[in-house]
């Protein structure tokens, strides 16, 4: 058995093993993940500085339509999977890949013709139908590259893929500024996030038989023959993210029919500082939903401890986000988009306080998906896409992107509290769901952000350093308030390193 084939073994074997691949992969896809969003955000505020207000907000709606085709390029059959690439049985995983991988590039035409089929439907301008034709092509790559990851994913092995994905990110990034000098269109700023798929797609898929045995690989002879069971399975998995996604974006698209493209792109600022918070903590929750999947049902108690790592780690990077964001957005803001874009202060603000809930509902949401206790999800999800329609519905009208933002901000903090709910009661495991350590991160965030945010607005402080300042408090008071977590943690980076076994 070839080295890459092994954390599968590893993972049933838990100990050492387990622990030291379990904090390698977070440890790289967090840093990776960062550093592409780096780049990323880098080069938003070069597309914002360089199209107009109208063409940035044509950008921004885009790629928000884009987000939302994950309704049907994911289906949650990544997750389902993940058990089954873990079976130590070398034929039915090569099997399985292959027809896993089949069915994300169908999944990505679908989403394609969907997103094309809309913008058609809504009677939108022609540029942004061609913005939306050419932009559609990176979901055509990224279905299937994100199938290849969930291979990688299976066996813990993500450093490779964090390195080319800032690879793929730093290309798009040099691309961008150099569309930004030569030829500044709405068109040509959408050609190197498509270069950055290509990129992404073909290293991942290059490496991709080094994951299985030598003489079995993803094999494509019968690629329909596990569609049936994937999907049958993924149903409530992939109806109840598929309405979140819905939930976090519709208020993009209603933004754009009930305002202007102008407000699209002022909005659009918030979520490029609320979606790397997201990205970070979907990162953090990716090997943990491995590790919970191999925990459960026969080891409730690691599955108890290793879900409290996460929703403590979870609850730490989003209050430092909201601590340090507060009292910093306009300034930050302004200083990176320029003072045009001012505006999308509050509303930024309100982003990432509603990331940081998301992010603590999307780690609630792998344990459930880890346990398979999704009956009921679908109709929670729902209850929250109809909840921000509704009260987008009222509030756009009357406070514009702020309205939206304050929508997103209530459905959010519902979803976690109903999430937090069906943990509790479908897992049966005491103690399951971390009720004291989220209202001790709330309370700590709220007060350190609040007398930040004032000290800024009053007395006109250096932001700089009350962020700081903010930051430095935060963490120093939620680790002291989450020991029992934090020793872990520190435990397990500790057998990473080598110092000493852990448990």
């Amino acid at each position: 058995m070839n080295t890459i084939a092994q954390p599968s073994g590893a993972l049933r074997r838990g100990g050492r093993s387990e622990n030291r691949l379990l904090l390698s992969s977070s440890t790289a896809l967090i840093l990776g993940r960062l550093t592409t969003a780096v780049f990323g955000w880098a080069g938003s505020v070069v597309i914002a500085r360089t199209l107009t207000g109208d063409d940035w907000g044509r950008y921004s709606f885009v790629f928000a339509l884009l987000g939302i085709m994950n309704v049907v390029t994911d289906l949650g059959v990544g997750r389902v999977v993940l058990s089954r690439l873990g079976s130590g049985r070398p034929e039915e995983e090569s099997e399985i890949a292959g027809s896993f991988i089949a069915l994300r590039a169908l999944l990505g035409g679908i989403g394609y013709l969907l997103a094309l089929g809309y913008v058609v439907i809504s009677g939108l301008s022609p540029p942004v139908m061609a913005a939306a034709a050419l932009a559609g092509t990176t979901i055509v790559l990224a279905t299937p590259a994100n199938a290849f990851f969930v291979l990688y994913q299976s066996r813990l092995r993500l450093t490779y893929v964090a390195v080319w994905d800032i690879i793929g990110q730093a290309a798009q990034f040099a691309l961008t500024v150099l569309v930004a000098v030569m030829h500044p269109t709405l068109l040509a700023f959408i050609v190197p996030a498509v270069i950055r798929a290509v990129i992404v797609f073909t290293a991942r898929g290059v490496w991709l038989p080094s994951l299985f045995e030598p003489g079995f690989r993803p094999s494509f002879r019968a690629a329909t023959s596990y569609w049936g069971e994937m999907l049958k399975e993924a149903v409530p998995i992939s109806l109840g993210l598929g309405l979140l996604i819905m939930a976090s974006r519709i208020d993009m698209m209603m933004l754009e029919k009930l305002d202007t493209y102008e407000a699209v792109g002022l909005y659009a600022i918030g979520y490029k500082f609320s979606d790397l918070l997201a990205l970070v903590v979907g990162t953090l929750a990716v090997p943990f939903t491995t590790v919970l999947i191999a925990s459960w049902p026969d080891k409730p108690d690691k599955f108890r401890e290793r879900l409290f790592q996460a929703v403590a780690v979870a609850a730490m990077l989003g209050g430092l986000a909201v601590v340090v964001f507060w009292p910093s957005s306009r300034a930050l803001i302004t200083l990176l988009y320029g003072p045009q874009f001012a505006g999308a202060a509050t509303s930024a603000a309100l982003l990432v306080t509603s990331s940081a809930l998301a992010g603590l509902t999307f780690v609630v949401t792998s344990a459930l998906i880890a346990a398979r206790k999704l009956r009921i999800f679908p109709w929670l999800a729902a209850v929250g896409l109809l909840l921000n329609v509704g009260l987008n519905l009222v509030l756009i009208p009357l406070w514009s992107i702020d309205g939206a933002a304050v929508a997103t901000l209530i459905t959010e903090l519902t979803m976690i509290l109903t999430m937090l709910l069906l943990l509790q009661e479908s897992l049966g495991v005491p103690g399951i769901a971390p009720w004291g350590l989220l209202v001790r991160q709330s309370l700590i965030a709220a007060a350190v952000a609040t007398p930040a945010t004032l000290l800024v607005l009053e007395t006109g402080v250096a932001w700089i350093l009350v962020a700081v300042v903010s930051a430095v408090v935060h963490l120093l008071i939620s680790a002291l308030a989450e020991g029992r977590e934090s020793a872990a943690i520190i435990d397990h980076a500790r057998s990473f390193l080598g110092r000493r076994p852990a448990d």
